[in-house]
């Protein structure tokens, strides 16, 4: 058994970030989506941002999408939510735009 946890990067493939997670949920309802294994690492991602879980194993598409929209029910506040605003969706910073850059020019 392996634990599963996305760590942070910026690619969430073919989901835009301007997408709110409410969108988000009604695009996934495609049923061709939902079995569609480019789409699991994304939205592992996401899912992770949204409720913290840590998965023993590697979840399917169908899993993170019932468990991003459990999370849309248990707090309907997470439906206005852009994807951009996550972390997971967020630019890594490049050196010129780290702290210790930063302090280096002082």
């Amino acid at each position: 058994m392996d634990t599963f946890f996305a760590t942070r990067s910026p690619d969430i493939g073919p989901i835009d970030p301007d997408w709110t997670i409410d969108a988000l949920v009604e695009w996934l309802s495609d049923d061709a989506r939902q079995h569609d294994p480019a789409l699991r690492l994304p939205l592992a991602r996401i899912e992770a941002e949204l409720t913290g879980a840590r998965w023993t194993g590697s979840p399917s598409t169908v899993a993170l999408i019932r468990s991003i929209a459990d999370a849309v029910i248990g707090d309907p506040t997470i439906r206005d939510i852009r994807i951009r605003e996550l972390a997971c969706a967020a630019p890594e910073p490049t050196d010129s735009s780290s702290p210790e850059h930063l302090l280096q020019l002082a």
